[in-house]
């Protein structure tokens, strides 16, 4: 009787110690970690207006940009499943529904990268109709967190949306 009351305690406990960290993961979710959204791209950085053309996939697009011309522009810090990959068709059909919809969109340089990649692709920062796009597709789960030095705009931003997305799994 006695080690029958000793293991339903112990359950007990367990179960208390579990709902506890349920809770403790929804409040901090709430309040630790809630990812602010920058209201719109810092005033020192380079911009330019873009209009859209067509995509290749979920981080690299095509547009017409002013002072440039028609431009491939490989969207930094994340990555989306290649053609042959799972996923694939949701990204590109994800990218291309918020950029062809868009009002206005803003290409933002990094001051603190390069501007081009190896394929000769620029690399900006997409801003849509004044929300990051790079954020949307992070948060609908299309692409993954890479490529992305410490000091980028973004960094803390991005990777604010990443843990609030594993914690949300978790609770």
């Amino acid at each position: 009787m006695r080690r029958r009351k000793y293991i339903y305690y112990r359950i007990r406990f367990a179960l208390a110690v579990i709902i506890a960290v349920i809770i403790l993961a929804g409040v901090l979710r709430k309040i630790v970690f809630k990812p602010e959204a920058p209201v719109k791209p810092y005033d020192y950085t380079r911009k330019y207006m873009a209009f859209y053309q067509y995509n290749y996939d979920g981080d690299t697009a095509v547009f017409y940009v002013e002072d440039l011309g028609k431009t491939e522009v490989r969207f930094i810090g994340v990555d989306s499943p290649e053609k042959q990959e799972e996923g694939y068709e949701e990204a590109k059909t994800y990218t291309d529904q918020q950029l062809s919809g868009a009002l206005k969109i803003i290409l933002e340089m990094e001051p603190r990268g390069e501007n081009y990649d190896r394929y000769g692709r620029l690399l900006a920062w997409v801003w849509v109709d004044d929300q990051l796009l790079q954020a949307k597709l992070i948060e609908n789960d299309h692409v993954k967190i890479r490529y992305l030095e410490d000091d980028y705009l973004y960094t803390e931003y991005l990777y604010s949306i990443n843990v609030t997305k594993q914690i949300e799994s978790v609770s």
